[in-house]
């Protein structure tokens, strides 16, 4: 039987505009916008398309040096030029920074 992955958000997010790069295995950088984030995610508006399950890495500056790097996969588009992006793989301290972050 295949295992099913949820979507449902385990994590609280918190509203917040920060400027946030997206890099991709090929291409130029997606320049974009946060909308939320949390310790497990973020949603960010892009003016440029996403696909959905695409892995790609990101830098959010978020007042911090260095910013927060890691990996993200994107979820859904959740409206227009609105995609959903759930962290993969993060490094402790850059889950407790988000953590922090979403407390604010």
């Amino acid at each position: 039987m295949a295992q099913q992955v949820s979507e449902r958000r385990r994590a609280p997010r918190t509203a917040m505009k920060l400027e946030c790069t997206l890099h991709r295995r090929k291409g130029a950088p997606v320049c974009c916008r946060t909308i939320d984030v949390g310790p497990g995610g973020m949603s960010v508006a892009s003016d440029r398309p996403l696909a959905d399950d695409e892995l790609v890495a990101f830098d959010l500056p978020a007042g911090t040096v260095p910013p927060l790097t890691g990996s993200a996969r994107v979820l859904r588009q959740q409206a227009h030029r609105v995609y959903a992006l759930r962290f993969e793989a993060l490094q402790e301290p850059v889950r407790d920074q988000l953590a922090r972050l979403a407390g604010r």
